[in-house]
């Protein structure tokens, strides 16, 4: 399992984004301002994205508290439904939870993941 940062040239926008940050002028892929904001441009590199590899698979982060509502949902014994961290009944499927690869799932996986994410916004 390997934590990465990289930047790039476009604010990102992840499967997460829109369960950490919301809105404040309308809906979320028109909105310019959030609540809690993205994290502004680094000079000279662009907007910072963290990425999160594991079996072939990745899991993009556009901030510190993406990190944390992960790493959060993830150290749960028991995986919360999508309908309980605010997926609304038409959106369930579409939530970050229920998209995610099965081989993230694993208890003792879940823990590493926790590990990596904590040790990152520390």
């Amino acid at each position: 399992m390997r934590l990465r940062l990289e930047h790039v040239a476009e604010p990102p926008r992840t499967p997460v984004s829109r369960f950490v940050h919301r809105p404040l002028d309308g809906p979320f892929h028109t909105a310019s301002q959030f609540e809690p904001p993205f994290p502004a441009p680094v000079a000279g590199k662009g907007y910072p994205l963290w990425t999160l590899e594991h079996r072939g698979h990745e899991l993009n982060f556009a901030s510190p508290e993406e990190m944390a509502h992960v790493a959060e949902v993830m150290g749960q014994r028991v995986l919360p439904k999508p309908r309980v961290l605010g997926a609304e009944q038409s959106a369930v499927n579409s939530h970050w939870l229920s998209r995610m690869d099965k081989a993230w799932l694993s208890w003792k996986v879940r823990q590493e993941i926790v590990r990596k994410l904590t040790e990152a916004f520390a």
